[in-house]
């Protein structure tokens, strides 16, 4: 995307979604700028009673003002003059601390509108998604990049604020001495070419800067979720070193960036003044009045900060660019990967799950599953055996909508999947991995994150059946305790206990374990089995298992290998089964 589509873009971006704010915002800033053009009108009088207190010979400003005051039955004193000059920069004050409130309302809206939106839209994708990106750039673009996109979104705002402001100090000039303010204004361009070249170099900078926090993010988020494997290994300082060697690249793109940022305005303004001096020593040497020469230097001096202004801006938000464009970039991934989503809501299962003739590849990899035709029937224990990386967990994948068939379908009750509204369907399962993903919040508040209406008699039967309710009770705070970051507070095995009752609140019509005994210790996977077995009488279940002891139960197992179905039957027969493949992977 060129820059110039990517300013049009934001532009879009919050121009079209806040209307009424920023119709707000131009009726301020037309305000102010009037009460900017009085205030500098207002030095006029008032140098004009200072030279001649008399005022015999009074500018066409300094009578107005006479005038004005007659009407009221008064006339100009020095302290009515300076009052009146005094009022409307007051009022101009006032009117820019709205002006700046307007703007960063406007900022901070369009920021969570943005936040909102990007998380919309990839929530909204499908698994792909999330393990096809980078984690580093996912982060820093939810966490920084959207920050420093609102920061662009408050520049652009301050920046509209600037071009009405500088409109009206140079309209009062362009009154008073247009040949005078021409000059000046004429020099200040000239001098300020070579500041205007630089938007490009700073775009450069901005998507370095822009690249370098993904990395750096990326390598902390690692490194936290590492932390176990770090400290067993004792490579502390090599997890330190790498992360500290790609922040320091960043630190190094983000100086350089801040400093030009800085740079520009410092050396524009005594080139600014420059250009004033030269076009009021002309303007002396032609004799124009005093006062009405002030009031031109004064709106003049106070001109030259806002173009110095609207130089920097120039330069932050092409050094912003690169965060929005990267944001857009993932939104117009996440929506390439949107889910399939179809009209039919999920009531409950008839009959079961059913793959027909499915095949599916991950890209850039060989195919992992060939031709596959399996059976997941209601009210009976499947399961899926089969050396790592056959394919077992990318049939639950497929099961949970989370990937899409190369050919063939998924079927429920004889429909495919994606004719079903996903979520619909999601509801009715309960989903027990892995890694048991508890989050930072009590034991109850995990529970009910699956099922919020649930009673406590309702969670102290799931846990029951979890075999999890003896060690909760026997916890200091029961439910009430907190689990800490994933769990880490608890053993593997209670981890996995509470993911099964969370699993089991719901009463899903499927209940899907992948692995979920593969990394428990002897005395945890037999509470699991002994949970399984409860339930196994009124739930349909599908079991991905590891440890062969797991599906001792099943009543339909399913041996894949290389991604083809290799042997399929009962348990009960396959373990018997001369030659078999089953048989042949049972301990003797």
């Amino acid at each position: 995307m060129s820059q110039k589509s990517s300013l049009v873009a934001i532009f879009n971006e919050f121009l079209t979604r806040y209307p009424w704010q920023f119709s707000l915002l131009f009726l301020l800033l037309v305000v102010e700028g009037v009460v900017v053009g009085l205030s500098v009108l207002a030095l006029v009088p008032l140098v004009d009673f200072m030279s001649d207190p008399s005022l015999l010979k009074p500018s066409r400003i300094t009578q107005a003002v006479i005038d004005g005051l007659a009407i009221i039955g008064s006339h100009p004193t020095f302290w009515i003059l300076g009052a009146l000059f005094i009022l409307t920069n007051f009022l101009k004050g006032l009117l820019e601390v709205c002006i700046r409130y307007a703007i960063l309302r406007i900022k901070y809206a369009v920021l969570s509108g943005l936040i909102d939106d990007a998380l919309q839209t990839f929530l909204k994708s499908r698994w792909e998604f999330f393990s096809g990106s980078e984690q580093g750039r996912l982060l820093n673009t939810l966490n920084r990049e959207i920050t420093t996109i609102g920061d662009t979104l408050g520049s652009l705002a301050t920046l509209l604020a600037h071009i009405v402001q500088l409109c009206i100090y140079l309209a009062v000039p362009f009154w008073l001495d247009a040949q005078l303010t021409l000059t000046a204004l004429g020099l200040a361009v000239l001098f300020g070419l070579p500041f205007m070249l630089l938007h490009r170099v700073s775009y450069r900078l901005g998507q370095r800067n822009t690249e370098t926090a993904n990395i750096a993010l990326g390598i902390l988020t690692e490194v936290l979720g590492a932390a176990r494997l770090i400290l067993g290994f004792a490579r502390q300082k090599q997890a330190r070193d790498r992360f500290i060697n790609a922040f320091n690249q960043h630190i190094q793109v983000t100086l350089r960036s801040q400093v030009l940022s800085t740079a520009v305005p410092k050396f524009f303004q005594p080139m600014a003044m420059l250009a004033i001096i030269i076009a009021l020593g002309l303007a002396v040497q032609q004799q124009v009045r005093t006062s009405e020469l002030v009031a031109v230097m004064w709106s003049l001096i106070a001109a030259m900060p806002i173009i110095s202004a609207l130089l920097q801006g120039n330069i932050s938000i092409r050094n912003f660019l690169p965060s929005y464009e990267q944001l857009l970039s993932l939104r117009n991934h996440a929506a390439v990967l949107e889910e399939i989503q179809g009209d039919r809501l999920f009531l409950r299962l008839e009959r079961g799950v059913e793959f027909k003739d499915l095949s599916f590849t991950y890209p850039g990899r060989t195919q992992t599953l060939t031709n596959l035709n399996l059976h997941i029937r209601k009210g009976q224990m499947t399961a899926l055996v089969g050396e790592s990386g056959s394919g077992k967990s990318t049939v639950t994948d497929l099961v949970l909508g989370l990937q899409i068939p190369e050919h063939g379908h998924v079927l429920i009750d004889g429909i495919p999947l994606t004719e079903f509204q996903q979520n619909s369907f999601r509801e009715r399962i309960g989903y027990v991995p892995q890694d048991p993903q508890l989050f930072y919040s009590s034991i109850r508040d995990n529970l009910l994150w699956s099922f919020a209406g649930a009673s406590d008699d309702e969670l102290w039967n799931a846990l029951h059946l979890a075999n999890a309710a003896v060690f909760i009770k026997a916890l200091p705070q029961g439910m009430d305790t907190v689990v800490g970051d994933r769990g880490i507070r608890l053993s593997g095995g209670q981890r996995q206990r509470i993911a099964l009752a969370r699993a089991l609140l719901r009463k899903p019509e499927l209940l899907i374990l992948d692995e979920a005994t593969s990394a428990l210790d002897s005395e945890s996977e037999r509470l699991i089995q002994q949970s399984i077995v409860q339930v196994a009488h009124d739930t349909t279940i599908l079991i991905v298992a590891h440890r062969l002891s797991t599906i001792a139960k099943a009543d339909q197992v399913y041996v894949i290998r290389q991604g083809k179905i290799v042997e399929e039957g009962s348990f009960s027969m396959l373990s018997v089964k001369s030659d078999g493949i089953l048989k042949a992977m049972l301990p003797i």
